[in-house]
């Protein structure tokens, strides 16, 4: 089941990979971390940092961070909104314009659960979410990045 697109479980785990190492990390350290070509994690890392999600700076000693208040707040929904839009979740799953509570699709009620359940999702902060250490395993991240 995909609730993200690649490019949203791309930024989401960047932006894990930030707030455990609560420091500057550079692109390229970044990219082999999460596994994406350089290039793509700069496309991401560049958005976030536009919509003022992530910070950046440049230079010698440069590199992609959370600053402390983006430590603090970031959500999943932050992200996702970035990516995918918000009326994504509040769209008929089928496409049908015409779709509400009263008048109902074929899958409404599943697709009402499902949500509330993301919803929930949504509301987890991304330095919440280095804690949970599978994560990090999972994503095979370098004890030296």
């Amino acid at each position: 089941m995909l609730i993200f697109s690649h490019t949203c479980q791309y930024a989401i785990k960047a932006c894990i990979v930030l707030a455990t190492e609560k420091r500057k990390v550079g692109i390229i350290d970044i990219s082999e971390v999460i596994g994406t070509p350089t290039a793509f994690t700069s496309k991401i890392l560049q958005q976030l940092t536009k919509k003022q999600l992530i910070s950046s700076g440049k230079g010698k000693g440069g590199g992609f961070y959370l600053s402390d208040e983006q430590f603090e707040s970031l959500t999943i929904k932050d992200i996702y909104e970035n990516f995918e839009g918000k009326e994504v979740l509040t769209s008929c799953l089928l496409g049908l314009k015409k779709c509400s509570g009263e008048n109902p699709c074929p899958i409404h009620h599943l697709a009402i659960a499902v949500r509330e359940n993301v919803l929930i999702m949504f509301q987890y902060k991304i330095k919440d979410l280095k804690d949970l250490g599978s994560v990090m395993q999972m994503m095979a991240v370098p004890s030296d990045l």
